[in-house]
Order: structure tokens, then C-alpha cells, then sequence
């Protein structure tokens, strides 16, 4: 009976320490598949962070290039405006010329037109 009660608790250990073991192996799995979980985690944090940086430096660019499109467009409107102001100021003034040397001619005309229909003293 002392063999059969010696042969129990010999087979309770050895379950017991393989059943320990067998713990202590899960744990250790467990431990590497959640710092191995992590690591992925962290590069693929990492590699988001970069996309988003490339993708804001890509809008700012295309902003900042937008922006300079459009200052170039109104620089470009300004001067056209203005040639086109200066040309009217320059026609504005040619008329002006024009009519005042009509207004004189006709002034001198209406004035020998006057003296030839005065009667003359001789």
C-alpha cells in the first residue's frame, strides 16, 4: 500500500511540475507575442506618421503653389488693366488734341466768316 500511496504522490508531482512548466511556457509565449504585437504596433504607428507627414508637406506644397499661381494671374490682370487704362488716356487725349484744333478752326472760320460780312469802310 506504502508503494501504490508513494507512486500517487510521485505522479501528482511530476503532473504538477509538467502542468507548471506548461504554465511557465504560456507565459513566456504570451509575453513574446505581446512584445512582438507591440513592435508591429509601434512600426506601423510609425509608418502612419509618415504618410500623414508626406501627405501634409504635399498639400502645403500644392497650396503654397496655388497660392503663387494666383498672385502671378492677378500681377498679370494689374498689367493688362493698366495698358489697357493707359491706351484709353492716350485716345482720351488725342480726342481732346482733336477737338480743341476743331473748336480753333472753327473759331477762325466764324471770325473771317464775321469780317467778310461786315461791310468795309473803303
Amino acid at each position: 500500500m506504502r508503494v501504490i500511496m508513494i507512486f500517487a504522490v510521485l505522479s501528482s508531482l511530476i503532473a504538477g511540475t509538467s502542468t507548471l512548466a506548461m504554465a511557465d511556457e504560456l507565459t513566456t509565449i504570451g509575453s513574446e507575442l505581446k512584445g512582438e504585437m507591440g513592435s508591429m504596433a509601434s512600426e506601423a504607428k510609425g509608418e502612419i506618421k509618415g504618410e500623414q507627414e508626406q501627405m501634409k508637406d504635399s498639400l502645403k506644397s500644392k497650396r503654397d503653389q496655388m497660392r503663387a499661381d494666383m498672385k502671378a494671374k492677378r500681377e498679370q490682370m494689374r498689367s493688362e488693366m493698366k495698358g489697357k487704362r493707359d491706351t484709353l488716356k492716350a485716345e482720351r487725349k488725342e480726342m481732346r488734341k482733336a477737338a480743341k484744333a476743331k473748336r480753333a478752326t472753327a473759331k477762325k472760320h466764324a471770325e473771317e466768316a464775321a469780317e467778310s460780312l461786315e461791310p468795309s469802310a473803303h
